[in-house]
Parts: structure tokens; sequence; C-alpha cells
């Protein structure tokens, strides 16, 4: 059995991993903001819960598997880079807290690319070698196989930084530092500020609440102009982006996960019309697949690297 934990910027998702299949999951607050040292102790704990709920023991388990939403060095296992998040997080002797804690050996991932694995081996993309993830979250998660290999790069931050390139060189400022990255036009922390710029927004009933992707589409879908026309650009800035991906990586299949695909039969068809009609792909046309379970692909991909040690 494997002990897999999943630091993502709003929720911290904990599972166990047995042969393939998740025994048990849970997850806590994230509370990013306030960095990581804090919500150890709550990890450990939910650790514990877990085993109290199942009959598992340290005992019984393999390994720990660590996922988090930034540079991995996943040789050396450390955070190299993370914005905006678990500010403390670089630096930090995971291995040490580990040891600590539960005695185990351990990996560390990025969760884009634990996510990527989890699909191609348990997921909607079994079997693919060729593959880019893309991952509409908070933020705009990427990640890319070739030849059956993840691609990580020589300074780790290979195929992971799709969510920043650029759709829009006059475009909103993003917090990697560049102006008009895809995250900046379209993610779901951009989409307050990108509704704000349209007239009605400020008048919509939604103007007051927390906004996000499925609010804009039904808006989209009660012909709401503001939202029908930022529904249009970020239709536009998605497949800017994942065609970048595709000559990029030259994947035979697209995974797409995240909280958008709750309104994939709505977006799925406009995206991939568009994405074929701009893709320089002579060899025929990529795959498109959804993620059925987002929730545990991170996991389960932490669990076959741990397996793969």
């Amino acid at each position: 059995m494997h002990i897999t934990i999943d630091f993502g910027g709003t929720n911290i998702k904990i599972g166990l991993i047995e042969e393939g299949k998740l025994a048990a999951k849970t997850a806590i607050p994230a509370y990013s903001e306030q960095g990581l040292s804090p919500r150890l102790p709550a990890v450990e704990q939910a650790v514990k819960t877990l085993f109290e709920e199942t009959g598992a023991t340290l005992e019984n388990c393999r390994g720990v598997g660590l996922a988090l939403p930034g540079i991995v060095d996943a040789d050396r296992r450390q955070l190299l880079s993370i914005p905006e998040k678990y500010k403390d997080a670089v630096g930090f002797d995971f291995g040490g807290w580990v040891e600590k804690v539960f005695g185990l050996p351990f990996i560390m991932e990025n969760d884009a690319r634990a996510a990527l694995i989890g699909e191609v081996v348990h997921g909607a993309a079994r079997g693919c070698r060729d593959a880019i993830m893309v991952i509409f979250g908070t933020g705009i998660g990427t990640a890319a196989m070739m030849e059956g290999k993840v691609v990580r790069g020589r300074h780790y931050q290979a195929g992971i930084l799709g969510g920043h390139l650029t759709t829009d060189i006059h475009g909103e400022a993003c917090t990697c530092g560049n102006t008009g990255c895809l995250e900046a036009q379209a993610s779901h922390w951009a989409l307050r500020a990108r509704a704000g710029r349209y007239p009605g927004f400020a008048d919509s009933v939604l103007a007051e609440d927390s906004l996000g992707y499925e609010d804009v589409i039904q808006a989209a879908q009660r012909l709401e102009d503001w939202a029908v026309r930022l529904v249009e650009s970020l239709i536009e800035h998605w497949s800017a982006g994942i065609v970048n991906l595709i000559h990029a990586y030259d994947p035979e299949t697209v995974i797409l996960s995240g909280g958008l695909m709750k309104s994939a039969d709505h977006i799925l068809p406009q995206v991939t019309k568009r994405i074929l009609a701009s893709a320089w792909t002579p060899w025929g046309i990529p795959r498109f697949v959804v993620a059925a379970d987002p929730e545990t692909s991170v996991l389960l991909g932490l669990s076959h690297l741990l397996s793969c040690r």
C-alpha cells in the first residue's frame, strides 16, 4: 500500500493506494496562502484517520508519494519554485518530514505530471505513449509524455508550464511575471478580472459572488452579453494554448481535466473544433479524452511512480 498526498492550492487530497486501486481517500482545506508547515499536522492526522477507517497500518505501507503545483526536482526530491502558494515549501526538508512521521521511502513530483501518469496508466489515456495533459483548476496545469517517457527537462520545468505559454502579448499580467499567459487570460483565478472588462458584468447577479467556470458558462447560456463574449474569448485562449502544446510535444492524445470539464458537453465541441482548425498535424487528428475522476489522477500517478522505484 502507498500513502499519496496531493498538496493542491485549494485542497490537500490524501489517498491510500493498493495495487493501482484507490483504497481510501480524503481531503482537507489547503490554506496554501498560510504556508506548508502549518498544514502538516492536519495532513498527518488525515492519514491516521484513513488508517483507522481502513484498518491499514504503517507496516502495510511501502512508500509515500508527494505532489505539489510547482517546479519539482524529482531526482533530489526538492521543490524548486512555486507561485503564490506554500511559500515556505521551497527549501523545506520533505525527506526529513517523511522520515520523522512515516519512516518510509518517498518520491516527489509535479502534480500535473503525476496526474498525466495516473491517466496513462489507469485512466482515460490508458496505454497511450504520446500525450499531453491540461488541467483546468485554480490555474492551468499541463504535462507531456513523448514516446512513453514523461517530459521533465534539465531543469524540471519542461511540459509543466503550458499555462504560462503566451496567448496574448498585449494581455493581462500573470503571477509568473509574464504578460498574456494562458492562465492570466483564461484560468479560474483570472475570471473575475476578465469579466470586469465587459459592460454589463457589474449589473449581473454574479458580480458580488465568487465566480467560477460554470457560473460564466451558465450565464452565457442565458444569453447575458458579457458572459457570451467572455466565453468566446476563453475558448479562443484555451484552444490557442492547446494548439501550442500540440505543436510542441506532438501528442496523439490530449487529456483534459479539472473543474472546467464539468461543462465538457457544452465546451469541448467548440474547443476541439477550433483546435483542429488551427493545429498543424499532417499525420492525423489527435484524440481528445476527459479524465473520469480528476480527484484521484494525481494519487494514482504517485503510486505508480513509487511502484517503479
